[in-house]
Parts: C-alpha cells; structure tokens; sequence
C-alpha cells in the first residue's frame, strides 16, 4: 500500500560513466516529413545472437554481432538494428535506482540544443522475477532546413545484482526495441545473481490505462539467516505533457521471529536528492526510536505504538488477512503500520475493512484504497477512491508462500 500512499518509491544514482547517447534525429527533408509515418517505422525480423561476457550470457536480437566493452562498473553493448543507430544496452553490477537511471538518460536531452515535446511511459512488465520499464521521449532539433525530430526510447531492467539498461535514439522501432530489450532481459543468466528470495510480487502502478510505476517486494533470509523484507519501488507520474516526476523508494526491514518489525531503513528520493532517510529500531517496551533526515532536516525521536505491542511487517500484516480472508463475511482489522513517507515520526492508523460483497478498503489518514486481496493477503487489485485520473495497483507477478 505504500505505493498508493506516496505514489513513489532506492538509494543510489546512476553511475556516472554510463555513456550519453548521441542525438540522432531524423533529418529535415525537402519532401514534407511526416512525423506519424516516422514513428510507425520498424525493423523487420531479425536474428537472435549470443552474447558473453565474464559472468554472464544473453542472447539479444540483432541485425549483426553486438559489440561488447567492460567498463569499471558496467559492460557497455552496442547492438545494430540495420538501421542509422544502434542500440546501446549497459549491465551494471550494482543495484539502481529505477528511476534516477531514467531520469537521468531523460535529462541527457540538453534543453539548450534540444525542445523535448512529450515523454511518456508506455510499458511496465516483469521479467526474471524483476520489473522493467519503458520511457519515450519525442523532441525536436533546429536545423538549417528546419526542425527536425528525435525519439529516445529508454528500458531499465530492475534486478537486485545485475540491472539492464537499454537505449535507442531514433524515430520509430518502438516495439522493435521492446522486443529486444526484453528479450535480453529474459535470456539473462548471471553467476553473480542474487539469491531467490523465500518470496517474491510486484505490483504495476497505473494512470488510467497508463503504467507509470512498480513495487517490487521479496522476503529472504541475510547472511546471519535472519528474515529481511525488502521493497523496491519507483513511480513516473506525468507533470505535464513534457516531464515527468519520478521518484524512487527502497525499504529494508529485518523481521522476528513473529514477523513484527525489529529493525529497519526507509529512503525515498527523487529529482537525484532524498526526501527522506529514516532508521527504525526497537528498544524495551515496545518503544521505537527513529533517526535521519527528511527534506534535509535531521530528525530523532522515540514512539510506542497505541497497542503497545511491536509493529506488524508487511508479512505479519499480510498472514492476519489471509486469515480472515478465509472466513466468509464481513471484517474490520485496524492497526498501526509505519509509514515514513505518511508520517516518519509516528505509526499511522490503517483499516482493512472487508463487506458484505467482498470488497476491501483501506483507509488510512484521508486516503480510501477501494479492492481486493489476493488469498495470501498481500493487494491484488486497488484503486484510490478519488477523482479522475483513475490511479490503480494490480499485481502482476508472485512466487512463493509468506
């Protein structure tokens, strides 16, 4: 529900030696240019072709043999549609920021030289149990003959060890590029690949029809065979036609034995600076202290739940519905859950409230959730009860039991 409640959602920037892509628009013509016929173009079937690397493989379609470059922090491939540019993918060997990696390629488009005209994202899926994302930004040169238009197509791959990104700077190919981008994301296989979690969902963000963020939540067990709950998420809301607000939010909480929450770090950033980081930890007495930053700010303090009992984890919180989820009728679950994104200083009050025809809100300070439950308790459909735009969560993939 974090998701909903502050439409966002890592900690870590890009690196700084990802590669800028070159502007390639299509050049102004005598003829007239016709934008739409422009964008419609695509390249016809192509080849799939192996890739290798020091640690991994792939394979990737393409007009001819990719070429590959290791770099201190990432391995650069360069892969040919037969047309007038490649598309260059880079494999990164840390864990990203979803949405800092695309805001910073977005913002390789330089407003002095360029006039970006709309950036929307058009795809958001799962592949190899990670989300991905797809983001088009259409702009326009000045040239002698007159403007001239570019499209850079963007797709970042999520993995927790190895995130993908791909990028393609020409007008069209749009599912040319789709297809092979995630066709790389699902042939990758890594021998530095994280451990699978014990369990694992994600859940697509919409606008309407529009997808425009991820959750991505895996439950496993750390080094010391303590249980870590950890959640990944990002949100591209469109500002307007032009731009985009992104934000990015990662979460880490250790669990004890009865799922309730003994420690925690929560970080959400966006526009590259953090909203807020926030450390939890239990003391005696069912007595939390927090600690760290919002908006700049330092901030420390201490709370104890109204229950005075410790605060349930999304897993504790998930099983307490699954069993009344097995019940027929109505049921009315209210309890306090941390939110720092909400509220980083105190729990917050939430209801899960389930009808007589089934249906499920969540209600939490002035903000109504209105759907269902999966049988394992965790969200399977939601919709903020509020005006138009419609703003919707759907789960889109789950292994595992909790």
């Amino acid at each position: 529900m974090a998701l909903l409640a502050g439409c966002g959602g890592a900690s870590g920037a890009a690196p700084a030696e990802t590669p800028a892509p070159g502007p390639a628009p299509a050049p102004a013509a005598k003829e007239p240019f016709d934008i739409e016929e422009a964008l419609a173009r695509e390249a016809g079937e192509l080849p799939a072709r192996e890739l290798r690397a020091a640690d991994w493989s792939a394979r990737v379609f393409g007009a001819g043999e990719a070429k590959i470059e290791p770099k201190e922090k990432l391995v650069a491939i360069s892969i040919p549609l037969g047309t007038d540019t490649h598309v260059e993918c880079f494999v990164y060997n840390t864990m990203l920021d979803s949405g800092e990696v695309i805001r910073n390629f977005i913002e390789l488009l330089d407003p002095a030289k360029v006039e970006v005209a709309r950036v929307v994202p058009w795809e958001v899926s799962v592949h190899r149990e990670s989300p991905a994302v797809f983001v088009q930004a259409l702009y326009l040169v000045p040239t002698a003959g007159g403007k001239a238009a570019g499209l850079l197509k963007i797709a970042l791959h999520a993995d927790r060890a190895r995130p993908i990104a791909c990028l393609h700077d020409e007008v069209g190919y749009v599912r040319t590029f789709e297809r092979l981008a995630k066709g790389l994301f699902d042939s990758f296989e890594s021998k530095s690949a994280a451990p699978k979690p014990e369990y694992t969902d994600t859940v697509i963000l919409r606008l309407d029809k529009v997808p425009v963020g991820f959750e991505t939540s895996d439950l496993l067990k750390d080094d010391a065979g303590q249980r870590r709950w950890l959640s990944r998420s990002a949100s591209f809301l469109p500002r307007d036609p032009k731009s985009l607000h992104i934000e990015d939010e990662a979460s880490n909480v250790l669990i004890d034995p009865q799922g309730q929450i003994k420690e925690g770090v929560w970080i959400e950033t966006s526009g590259g600076k953090a909203n807020h980081r926030i450390e939890l930890s239990q003391r005696k007495n069912f007595e939390y202290e927090y600690s760290g930053e919002v908006e700049g700010k330092k901030v420390q303090g201490t709370f104890t739940p109204a229950a005075k009992a410790w605060l349930a984890s999304p897993v504790a919180t998930a099983s307490a519905l699954a069993r009344l989820l097995k019940k027929k009728g109505s049921f009315d679950l209210k309890q306090q859950e941390y939110m720092p994104s909400v509220d980083p200083t105190k729990p917050v009050d939430v209801q899960y409230l389930r009808d007589a025809s089934g249906a499920v809100t969540v209600s939490l300070k002035t903000m109504r959730l209105v759907g269902s439950l999966a049988p394992d308790g965790r969200p399977e459909a939601f919709e903020i009860s509020a005006g138009p735009p419609k703003l919707t969560i759907q789960r889109a993939y789950v292994r595992g039991k909790l």
